[in-house]
C-alpha cells in the first residue's frame, strides 16, 4: 500500500518509466533451435510452451535456425561489438559450436549450478561435450545415438559394417545414400564409416596431420561406392529430412539419424511403414548429448534459467521421450526419480523397433573432438563432395 501511494505521488512529478512504478517484467524467453524437424517443432510449440506458461508464466518463443553456425557468428560479433541487449535467451547446441562459443567467452557462466533439477541428471552428461570440458556453461537436454532404419519387409539388416555396406550397395544400386556431409547427419555417417574403417582409438591417437593422411583410405572407399548410390552419387540429400522423405516414398532402403526413437515416432505419424526397425553397426555408433546454454548478453537470464530447469524436469523429459512427441532419450538418472516417473521411463524403453538398452549402451562410441570433426567434414567436401 505504501509503495502504491509513493508511486502515485512520484507520478505527478516524474514519468513512470523513470521510477519503475507499474513496470512489468519481461517474461518472454526466446529459444533458438535447429528447425528442421517437424516433430521437434510441434513438441516445443504445442507441448513445452503451454507447460512453461502454466508453471512459470513465461511465454516461450521458439526461433528456428537453419544453420547454427550463423548464430555462433552472430554471438561472437555481438561480443566484439559490446552488444549487451541480445535477443537470444536460450540456445540449443553441442560439439564444435559449443567449443566455438566457449572459446569466444560469449556464454553465461555457472548455469548448471543454478538449476535445481541438476540433482536428477546423469553425472556423465555434465562433464564433457565432444571431448570439450563443459565447466558449467551448458545444461544437458537429451541423449542421442546414431542409428540406421530399414524396412524389415525387404529382408534382414542391410549391413553391419563398411565391408557389408559395400556388398549391399553393389547388389542394390540406387537404393542407398546419405546426406551431404555439410549436414550434421551426413557428417555423422561419414565419421561412423571413418571410425569403422580406421578404428576409434587409432583416430583418437592420431595427430591432425596423421588423420588427414589416413582419411584418404575413407575417401577412396566413399568414392568407390558413389556410383552405386541414389542418383549414382551425382547428388546427396541436403538434410536428414530429405533422406527421410526418400525412405518414406520407397526411393531408398535405409535412412538414419541420431534420435533412437525416430523409427517409433515416424511409424506413429504414418511417415514410415510399420515394418521399419532401427539397427546399429557391429562395432557401435556415435553417441552424444545435446545441451542448452544462455548467451551472456541475454536480457532475460533469470527466466531463461527457469525455462532450462523446466526442460530437464521429469515431466517434460518423459513427454520428450514419448515417440509421438520427439522420442529423444532422457538425460535424467532414472534411479534418482520417484517410483511413478521411473516407471514411466521404463515403459517408454520397451520397444521391439529399436535396439535394446543393453545393446545401445554396449555399442556407444564417444564423439571425436571438434577439431577432428572439422578435418573429416572438410576432407569429405574436398575429396568426395566436389568429385
Amino acid at each position: 500500500m505504501i509503495k502504491k501511494i509513493k508511486c502515485v505521488l512520484l507520478a505527478t512529478l516524474i514519468p513512470l518509466a523513470l521510477v519503475g512504478c507499474g513496470k512489468k517484467e519481461n517474461k518472454e524467453v526466446n529459444i533458438y533451435m535447429w528447425g528442421g524437424s517437424k516433430e521437434i517443432n510441434t513438441f516445443m510449440d504445442d507441448v513445452v510452451t503451454p507447460k512453461v506458461k502454466e508453471k512459470d508464466d513465461i511465454t516461450l518463443k521458439r526461433v528456428p535456425i537453419v544453420d547454427i553456425k550463423d548464430i555462433v557468428n552472430k554471438l561472437i560479433i555481438e561480443k566484439q561489438a559490446g552488444k549487451k541487449d541480445g535477443v537470444i535467451d536460450v540456445l540449443w547446441l553441442n560439439g564444435e559450436n559449443f567449443k566455438a562459443l566457449k572459446d569466444a567467452n560469449v556464454l553465461e557462466e555457472n548455469i548448471l549450478a543454478k538449476v535445481s533439477n541438476k540433482s536428477l541428471l546423469k553425472e556423465s552428461t555434465t562433464v564433457k561435450d565432444f571431448g570439450e570440458d563443459i565447466n558449467g556453461l551448458e545444461v544437458p537436454f537429451g541423449e542421442a545415438q546414431f542409428n540406421f532404419i530399414y524396412n524389415t519387409k525387404k529382408g534382414g539388416v542391410p549391413f553391419i559394417n563398411w565391408e557389408t555396406l559395400t556388398t549391399y550397395v553393389k547388389e542394390n544400386p540406387g537404393r542407398f545414400t546419405y546426406p551431404n556431409a555439410s549436414n550434421f547427419t551426413g557428417s555423422a555417417f561419414v565419421r561412423n564409416i571413418a571410425i569403422d574403417m580406421l578404428g576409434y582409438e587409432n583416430i583418437q591417437n592420431m595427430s591432425p596431420a596423421e588423420l588427414k593422411t589416413q582419411l584418404d583410405i575413407v575417401w577412396n572407399y566413399l568414392n568407390e561406392i558413389e556410383p552405386y548410390l541414389w542418383r549414382k552419387g551425382e547428388t546427396y540429400p541436403e538434410s536428414e529430412g530429405k533422406l527421410d522423405l526418400l525412405y518414406s516414398t520407397d526411393e531408398v532402403d535405409v535412412t538414419m539419424g541420431y534420435t533412437v526413437n525416430k523409427v517409433n515416432s515416424k511409424i506413429d505419424s504414418g511417415d514410415y511403414p510399420n515394418t521399419s526397425e532401427s539397427f546399429l553397426l557391429e562395432k557401435g555408433t556415435l553417441f552424444n548429448n545435446h545441451y542448452l546454454a544462455i548467451p551472456n548478453n541475454s536480457k532475460n537470464k533469470e527466466n531463461a534459467l527457469k525455462v532450462i530447469n523446466a526442460l530437464i524436469s521429469p515431466e517434460i523429459q518423459i513427454l520428450k521421450q514419448e515417440p509421438k512427441n520427439w522420442g529423444d532419450f532422457t538425460v535424467l538418472d532414472i534411479n534418482k526419480l520417484n517410483t511413478e516417473d521411473k516407471k514411466a521411463f521404463e515403459e517408454l524403453n520397451k520397444s521391439g523397433k529399436i535396439p535394446t538398452l543393453e545393446e545401445l549402451e554396449a555399442k556407444r562410441v564417444l564423439e571425436l573432438s571438434p577439431e577432428k570433426v572439422r578435418i573429416i567434414e572438410e576432407g569429405w567436401t574436398e575429396k568426395v563432395g566436389k568429385n
